[in-house]
């Protein structure tokens, strides 16, 4: 039986970096099945790899053995009676050419389209489907994924949720060229305005999550050098139409991570469009530079340990635990504040900036501290 295969949602760069922190620090649970976390696991430096947002309408051919195939808007199966700007009408005339890059696909990654679904998501764009975009003036096509989605028809076991199973792989293929060397390429088929995102302008970006928000800039930049205008447009022979933003992407330990960066030309009359604020890089480097080498002096978290260690259990150290945590940085923060708020006024830092650093890196003093003591 047909049904609505989900590709869910392209976040914002912020609630990707919350994800990925809580996906990095989980624990596991306690003994009342409350998630724990570990606040002072590093964080990774990943590469994302950058494509341009093509605004137009989301959709998506599914198929398999059993069911056959389908076609999908963002929230609903479409048919060529009742379409979306064509889109449905557009996929069954080019059934064959969709079938040939699922067909493609399958046998790249050795899926079993008896026991799964193949969703193949893409950006139905041009036309008339949205104005002030990279493809307006030229026909309507679609512009597939960097990934797609494998569901399994049925759970794995009885009260599995299906969605559980599904996996997302890469729209790519490895083909022989003439000399016999093995390439990748990315599936699409031109001739029936079937294109893929992955054969157009790419770029990519080092993002530390220890520190996300100095990658901000950067990805403002690179959106600014788009907008004016859009590569893919032009790849299409059509100069100086808008390029609404980017698309970035990476793979973190099987999970697959998307997040869009959108200008301000395209912003421009819409109340909706959320756009990334540059960040002040010397501001976050001073708070860097006064966390490191003022505020998070070892002599200082010493101190404070002792403090609690003396004050709360009379100098025995086996008797603290994490419990103490909370008490042990506010002592760290309000030292610091004490001690310092002259060479933070200079510097332009008000507490609030710096508190939550100050807190990490001392919370990991702490843990690590406790552990070595009680050993």
């Amino acid at each position: 039986m047909k049904r609505f295969i989900n590709m869910g949602s392209i976040d914002q760069f912020r609630t990707v970096t919350k994800n990925l922190q809580r996906m990095v620090q989980y624990q596991g649970q306690d003994e009342n099945g409350k998630a724990v976390y570990d606040k002072n696991t590093k964080m990774p430096v990943i590469t994302a790899t950058g494509t341009e947002k093509i605004h137009g309408t989301n959709a998506a051919v599914c198929y398999s053995n059993p069911d056959g195939f389908w076609v999908q808007s963002r929230k609903n199966i479409i048919t060529p009676e009742k379409d979306n700007a064509g889109c449905a009408f557009q996929a069954y005339a080019n059934e064959s050419a969709w079938g040939d890059i699922i067909n493609k696909l399958a046998g790249k990654y050795d899926i079993d389209l008896r026991e799964n679904i193949i969703s193949i998501y893409f950006e139905w764009s041009g036309g008339n489907i949205q104005k002030k975009s990279a493809l307006s003036g030229l026909d309507k096509r679609a512009m597939i994924f960097q990934y797609f989605k494998v569901s399994p028809i049925e759970p794995q076991l009885e009260n599995d949720d299906i969605e559980k199973g599904a996996r997302w792989l890469e729209t790519s293929i490895d083909v022989q060229d003439t000399e016999c060397c093995t390439k990748t390429i990315w599936v699409d088929n031109p001739e029936k305005n079937i294109f893929n995102i992955m054969n157009f302008q790419k770029t990519q970006i080092e993002i530390d999550f220890n520190q996300p928000l100095m990658a901000q800039n950067k990805m403002i930049e690179m959106v600014e050098a788009i907008e004016k205008n859009s590569p893919v447009g032009q790849s299409f022979g059509v100069a100086g139409n808008t390029g609404e933003g980017y698309v970035f992407t990476f793979e973190y330990k099987g999970v697959v991570y998307r997040f869009k960066v959108k200008g301000e030309e395209h912003a421009k009359g819409s109340g909706k469009v959320k756009t990334l604020k540059p960040v002040d890089e010397e501001l976050e480097n001073k708070k860097i530079k006064f966390v490191n080498e003022v505020a998070c002096q070892e002599f200082r978290l010493d101190q404070m340990f002792t403090e609690i260690q003396n004050s709360k259990y009379n100098g025995n150290v086996m008797e603290m635990s994490n419990k103490d945590i909370g008490d042990y940085l506010r002592l760290v923060v309000n030292d610091v504040i004490k001690e310092h708020s002259d060479v933070m006024l200079i510097d332009g830092l008000e507490p609030k900036m710096v508190n939550g650093m100050i807190s990490k890196v001392a919370r990991g003093y702490f843990m690590d501290r406790l552990d070595k003591e009680q050993m």
